[in-house]
């Protein structure tokens, strides 16, 4: 009784856990959640991902990009949602992540479209970032000209873009010698 006593003097120390949702602090680094919505498919944050909770590749045939995030390798060390640029990917209050038998439960996949090179026709991005990068390309203050320019160079892959580059200056070295 004297417990009883102590205990309503005092007040009650423990939560109703199971029965309760679990009462968290505004800060705390739960379950990431991603929005497919906002996700543009830059692959900052399985750059970013210290465990490798996160990643982002091509399918075998190349149709689409593949986001997928595990949440059983995840050390909710927030550094997804750090780098994400669009806030695609953000740190929730949950904490249960048990499952039964499927682990595949723990799984969140996302598939993007890839956007494909002008001159190659190799997927080099996706669709939703070559649209981004234009976006905020058209917001800043450049000329009509130059943004034509940028968005056909966008649409070039890596090695093409290398090998214009390297083209265009063995062209003008040409022209020199002449």
């Amino acid at each position: 009784m004297k417990i009883f006593d102590i205990n309503k003097k005092y007040g009650v120390a423990t939560h109703a856990y199971p029965f309760e949702p679990y009462p968290v602090t505004e800060n705390f680094r739960g379950r990431p959640k991603y929005k497919f919505d906002l996700c543009i498919g830059c692959a900052a944050c399985g750059i970013a991902c210290p465990p490798n909770a996160i990643t982002v590749a091509l399918k075998e045939d190349k149709s689409k990009l593949v986001w997928e995030f595990n949440a059983g390798r995840c050390i909710f060390c927030g550094r997804c949602d750090e780098v994400c640029p669009t806030g695609a990917i953000n740190l929730s209050q949950e904490f249960e992540l048990a499952v039964k038998f499927d682990k595949d439960a723990l799984i969140q996949r996302g598939e993007l479209e890839p956007a494909v090179c002008e001159q190659c026709g190799k997927a080099y991005s996706t669709k939703r970032l070559v649209k981004h990068t234009l976006d905020r390309l058209s917001k800043t203050n450049v000329s009509d000209e130059r943004l034509q320019s940028a968005k056909k160079y966008i649409n070039i892959c890596p090695e093409c873009k290398q090998h214009n580059a390297v083209s265009n200056i063995t062209q003008g070295q040409e022209m020199e010698i002449k």
